[in-house]
Parts: C-alpha cells; structure tokens; sequence
C-alpha cells in the first residue's frame, strides 16, 4: 500500500509541477479542497488529511482583459496543508484545517535605460486555522442517496501578519495569515446514483471577514463548486468541478481599495485512487474567466495532490 501511495504522489507531482519554474505570491483566495466539498464524517470516524497545493500567478488582468504586467511580476504560492473532522454524533462532524504557506513573488525594475532588475521577495509561515462545524440535516442511505448538510464556523488569527524582509514590513498578501477572525458558512448538497456509480454535488461557502489591527479588511468572499464524479471501478474515480468564487474589495483607511476584487470561474478535473483506508486525490486548476477590479495578478494554474486516511 505505502509503495503504490509513493508511486502515484511522485507520478502526480513530476506530471503537474514539471514545467513550473519558481516565481512569487498573491492572494489566491481561500482553501476550500477537501472537507469544505464534502459532507458530514460518520459517528466515532475521524478523517486526516495531508495536502500540497501549487498556484502559479502569472497572468494580469485589467478587468476582463489580460494585459502584460507592467511591474513584471510573477508570482508563486505553495501549502502544505493538514486537515482534521471528527465524527461527533450521528448528524454533527467537527472540521479542523491548518498548514504551512509559503510564498514568492518576483518584481522587475526598470531604470531610464531600459534596463530591468529582479527584485525577489519571500515568505513563510503558519496559515490560519479554520474551524467548521458541520450538521447533516438529511444523510444517504442504502435507499435514497440523498444528502443536505450545513455549517458554520470562524477562521482564527493563527498565521503571522507582520513578517519582514530586510527589516521591512512585507505587503499583506505576502504574509502567512490574515491577522482577523473570519466568520463562515457553509452548506453542501449531495446525490448519488449507486448502479451507474455516478454522483453530484454542490458545496457553497462563504466567508465574512473581519479586520486586523491594523483596520486592514480583505473583501467578504463566496465559493460555489459543482462536483460530478464517477467511479469506473471500486478503486479508482473520476471528477470534474466547476468553481466560481466572488471577492469584494478590501478595506483599509476607510475606504475600499483599487485592484481589489473580483470573479472568477475555473474548472477542476482530477483523480481519486482508493487503497484500503485510504485514498489519494490529484487535480488541476484550468481559468475560465477572470474579470478583476483594476489591474491585478491572478492565479493561472493550481495543482494539488491530498491523502487522505479514515479512522476508527
């Protein structure tokens, strides 16, 4: 089992990231891989999951327009991240999500001769913590496939907002967490068709955000994925998810900041390989569709690979 599990990590990683060069970091908006897609875990069962997820930034938008950069900048955000849900009762699972994030981002000066110097920053550190409950108001069962669940929760503070490069204050996007507590929503509806092992879902997720102590406010965020998936046999499935996610502007010195904010619609195929107790899931991020307030870099590719083990 470990040999196989190996195998297709070092076989996702060489496929996805083989062509990816190091570059830098923006905000790339919120995790919502893994638990946030599913519903709730059974009584007594406990989840743990660990995850790498890449977003490459390297495309700029002025509005729905890609333009070149006119700073140059490229930009890299790597997590590696952990998440935890713990059966409670029959209707009720708690979600725990947490990890390490480190950022890059790469700038380009230019003097009056037109000559260009790259100026490289870098960061890392602890992200926030996020904490879901989860309550199922309708569970699958052997005759109706049908499942509802929703949930609340609140993202804490955990990540450090005030890392510095040369003794200098890094931009809020650089730093590791946020510096606020967040309040959360979430909801997710499933239905499954057993014979065919075909099955649907929809999980939406919303984020109102607080502010730091610096009265620094990042726009109030909702996610909504559509998630289709089919199992062609026991051990193997195959998904493809439709991601929309709307962010509002961001708030500082009492007014709404340019460049900030805006929709985005990507679509998210990948591969689920079950081995006992455990599975492996590997997926791609492909844009749809970016329209951005002002001038922005946005995210152009994302891969990711998680294992995940069930325990009693």
């Amino acid at each position: 089992m470990i040999k196989k599990i190996f195998l297709l990590i070092s076989f996702a990683l060489f496929f996805f990231f083989r062509n990816i060069s190091a570059q830098g970091c923006c905000t790339v908006g919120s995790n919502t891989f893994g638990g946030f897609e599913r519903g709730i875990t059974s009584e007594g069962k406990l989840k743990l999951g660990l995850g790498f997820v890449e977003s490459i930034l390297a495309s700029t938008y002025n509005e729905i327009h890609e333009i070149p950069d006119p700073l140059g900048r490229k930009s890299r955000v790597s997590l590696y991240n952990m998440e935890l849900e713990y059966g409670i009762s029959g209707n009720v699972s708690l979600l725990i999500v947490g990890g390490i994030i480190v950022k890059k981002r790469e700038i380009s000066i230019f003097d009056d001769g037109g000559n260009s110097e790259k100026i490289l920053f870098t960061s890392n550190g602890l992200t926030d913590i996020t904490v879901l409950g989860k309550y199922s108001l309708i569970s699958p069962t052997i005759v109706s496939t049908l499942g509802l669940s929703v949930g609340g929760g609140v993202k804490l503070p955990i990540g450090n907002n005030n890392l510095k490069n040369n003794g200098s204050r890094l931009p809020i996007d650089l730093q590791s967490g946020t510096g606020s507590t967040d309040v959360l929503l979430w909801g997710n509806f499933y239905k499954g068709f057993l014979p065919q092992g075909i099955s649907f879902s929809t999980s939406f997720y919303y984020r109102y955000t607080g502010a730091n102590l610096d009265g620094y406010r990042f726009g109030d965020e909702y996610i909504i994925s559509l998630i289709s998936e089919y199992s062609p046999t026991d051990y193997l499935t195959i998904s493809l998810s439709a991601k929309s996610r709307f962010s509002k502007e961001d708030f500082w010195g009492g007014r709404f900041l340019p460049s900030t904010g805006g929709t985005y619609h990507d679509i998210i195929p990948g591969l689920i390989y079950y081995e006992g107790a455990a599975q492996i899931k590997i997926f791609y991020l492909l844009p749809l569709y970016r329209n951005v307030k002002g001038i922005q870099l946005v995210t152009s590719t994302t891969a990711g690979v998680q294992i995940m083990v069930n325990l009693n």
